[in-house]
């Protein structure tokens, strides 16, 4: 990430623990803002992090510096692989009967196996091997022989990541890579991960790759160490006031006690879950089904709705079918084609009810709200107007503003601004603050707050629907709703009709939830502006922190995990590094390692990716009048000297950018501090701010990783907040030239 950048209101959080002494690292292929502030500048080349992580690990073992006591309990590399099947040792292959498919083993020299405790990480005094061969006899009474996951990563790296090896693919030199292995081993180190690895191809292995480089020096848990990304939660009242059967705490009292009671019987049905666990779990299960809460005041079971990964609308409804199945666009080292993949998952059943909409029930009417799909969508609508848009009959855009999708509706709603609303700061564990944002203007003309538009179209509903003498009509879920009832419904007899009613009502909830101090209100937040939390609620994205809130000391995650030893939400209950899915298996990545990206739009010698625009962040603020003064007016692109001149370009000419899909105009900013064969393209442009109304992202093919689809295995399974799988944008295949003059 470029935290100079991207994370411009808590840079001096990073500049003071500098001067306190704190040592910063900035990795990335361009010399970005951030190395100015740095103290190492590593210019690593594009997608080859897990090579370089993997070398920083390698380092570690070889030298006998790794945190080995963290590895054993943290981590599952003392657990037991079979060398004939590379799967994990089960109990099931042990025990003919009664046995756990998801007990695991450990080996403790001179005594033999041991139960992987799949409760409580700590070993409690007893120590367990990490390498080693050892004979196992199976229920069958055949012997086979195992081994410690640790002995299969050590062995991988010594053979394909030592630090000259893995020269050649990131560029970096080995004498930079055993400095920073010997740094993060001996000292406290956090990795500031931002929103670039996961849009990689490949980001999971990425991703993969930095947490075992914090496992392997005993990183996480403690003030100073750990890894950040994006996470909401904590403000469960959001989920608890649109669920219960009428305003008030008695009712929200309906939908806790609901919530805890499953969790209750969740924990008794497995006592080894944590509440982290149960919750997910639950939630797994959930995915998919009609669901929801009481939300009819006469207190009629109804669902509310479901969700689906946007993988599957892409795939059924916007041609991804034949960008997915294109072979050299994705990993070309897989046995079997996408669609094999992809068809063995729904017939596994691993998607059932979330691949939504089917082909046999295409859309009509797309409403967008929240978002900009043309622009933000990998492929823009060089994808989606020749494909998804005939399909609709009705395109409505909410928003405040003009954007790439509302050039394209048929209708377009204006919303309330930021501030012409009642609002939350989104929380996250980077702000431990329920932040309200209160309305300070009216909003002009006929926009309105997205909450009062729907309730305007669900009564408009009502209307047509009497004028037509219909009813009623049967929800997907199967339950009848009556028409005329639908408005009372949603606004609880006309209670959340009032704005300050609906979030004080939120407010309230999550004070009772626990989240919030009691008494905690909208005038109490009228008054102080923002409230700190108490917990983290039930939502699993808080959970997944796995550690108690201290008033007034810095959030640390996972000290539930170093401190008390709870397990890891995964199928291994621990950090979990090999993944044994048959598709893991057969991909070669059962073990984190690198991977080539694939040629992504074509065979082309240009690495296109990304970032923010300093203080823009999203499109919402590019168009306006102070931002575009922070930069050259217009979308520009970033290419290096030598590629520039190889083709006859100078700084602000003009150039056509292309790759197999589709090609933009755009001007290019010539600068040193971006790598040969990388072109930068920031994230945020409007489409029509480009001629043709076509940008960067038309041309992104929107590759999804073939075995994201991956499920049945125990944390291998969607969950709504995780949105996976979704398609990658970064180091798109491209070439660029002088554009045509007129």
């Amino acid at each position: 990430m470029n935290p100079v950048f991207t994370r411009i209101s808590l840079y001096h959080f990073l500049a003071e623990a500098r001067y306190n002494g704190a040592e910063i690292v900035n990795i990335s292929p361009d010399i970005n803002a951030s190395h100015t502030h740095a103290d190492y500048q590593v210019p690593i080349n594009g997608a080859a992090d897990p090579a370089f992580g993997l070398a920083l690990v390698q380092v570690m073992f070889e030298e006998g510096i790794a945190d080995w006591k963290f590895l054993k309990e943290q981590t599952d590399m003392g657990l037991l692989v079979r060398l004939d099947t590379k799967r994990y040792l089960r109990q099931t292959d042990l025990e003919s009967q009664g046995g756990r498919e998801d007990q695991l083993y450990q080996w403790v020299p001179n005594k033999g196996l041991k139960l992987a405790d799949r409760a409580n990480m700590f070993l409690k005094g007893v120590d367990i091997a990490l390498e080693g061969v050892f004979d196992v006899t199976l229920a069958d009474g055949s012997t086979v022989q195992v081994t410690p996951v640790y002995s299969l990563l050590k062995k991988s790296l010594d053979t394909d990541y030592t630090p000259e090896k893995q020269q050649a693919i990131s560029g970096v030199h080995p004498d930079t890579i055993r400095m920073l292995a010997r740094k993060i081993a001996t000292k406290r180190t956090n990795i500031m991960l931002g929103y670039n690895a996961c849009k990689f191809y490949h980001g999971d292995l990425i991703e993969r790759v930095m947490a075992l480089v914090l496992a392997a020096s005993g990183n996480w848990g403690k003030h100073g160490t750990g890894i950040r990304c994006w996470a909401a939660a904590m403000n469960d009242g959001q989920a608890i006031a649109m669920a219960k059967p009428g305003p008030g705490a008695a009712n929200s009292e309906i939908v806790l006690a609901a919530r805890d009671a499953a969790v209750a019987a969740w924990k008794k049905m497995d006592p080894t879950a944590t509440t982290e666990i149960a919750v997910r779990e639950i939630a797994k299960k959930m995915a998919g089904q009609e669901r929801g809460g009481i939300n009819r005041t006469d207190q009629t079971l109804v669902g509310g709705g479901s969700s689906a990964p946007p993988a599957f609308w892409w795939y059924w409804q916007a041609g991804y079918k034949e960008r997915w199945n294109t072979r050299e666009w994705g990993d070309e080292s897989l046995p079997r084609e996408f669609d094999e993949y992809f068809n063995e998952a729904l017939e596994k059943g691993w998607w059932q009810g979330l691949d939504q909409p089917r082909p046999e029930n295409p859309p009509r009417v797309l409403i967008e709200c929240g978002g900009n799909t043309l622009r933000r969508t990998r492929g823009g609508k060089a994808a989606l107007l020749p494909t998804l848009w005939p399909k609709l009959r009705t395109i409505v855009t909410m928003d405040f503003r003009m954007s790439q999708t509302a050039l394209y509706a048929d209708y377009f709603l204006p919303v309330a601004q930021h501030y012409e609303k009642i609002t939350f700061g989104m929380p996250t564990p980077h702000v431990m603050n329920l932040t309200l944002g209160d309305k300070a203007a009216e909003p002009p003309g006929e926009a309105k707050d997205e909450w009062s538009i729907f309730h305007n179209l669900i009564r408009k509903i009502a209307e047509v629907a009497e004028s037509r003498g219909l009813e009623s009509y049967t929800a997907s879920n199967g339950v009848p709703r009556r028409y005329d009832e639908l408005a009372r419904v949603y606004s609880m007899n006309g209670y959340f009709d009032n704005e300050d009613s609906r979030l004080d009502e939120i407010i309230r909830d999550s004070a009772l939830a626990g989240t919030l101090p009691m008494g905690t209100n909208l005038r109490v937040m009228r008054e102080k502006g923002h409230v700190r939390f108490i917990d983290w609620g039930l939502a699993p994205m808080g959970l997944s922190q796995a550690s108690p809130l201290v008033p007034n000391k810095t959030h640390v995650p996972f000290r539930d995990h170093t401190e008390r030893g709870d397990p890891f939400p995964t199928y291994a209950r621990r950090a979990q590094f090999y993944i044994d899915h048959p598709w893991f298996l057969e991909a070669g990545e059962e073990l984190p390692v690198w991977k080539p990206n694939p040629n992504m739009g074509g065979d082309y010698p240009i690495g296109m990716t990304s970032g923010h625009n300093r203080w823009s962040i999203h499109t919402m603020n590019q168009a306006n009048e102070v931002i575009l003064g922070t930069h050259r007016g217009e979308p520009f692109v970033e290419v290096n000297p030598g590629d520039a001149a190889a083709r006859g370009v100078k700084d602000d000419d003009l150039i056509r950018i292309y790759n197999d899909l589709a090609s933009f105009e755009v001007r290019v900013k010539i600068s040193p501090s971006v790598k040969p064969n990388q072109l930068v393209s920031y994230n945020g442009w409007a489409g029509f701010q480009y001629s043709d109304w076509s940008g960067a992202n038309e041309l992104e093919p929107g590759m999804v990783k073939w075995i994201g689809f991956a499920g049945g295995y125990g944390h291998l399974q969607h969950l709504g907040a995780e949105w996976q799988p979704v398609p990658c944008d970064r180091w798109i295949r491209c070439d660029f030239e002088k554009a045509p003059a007129g």
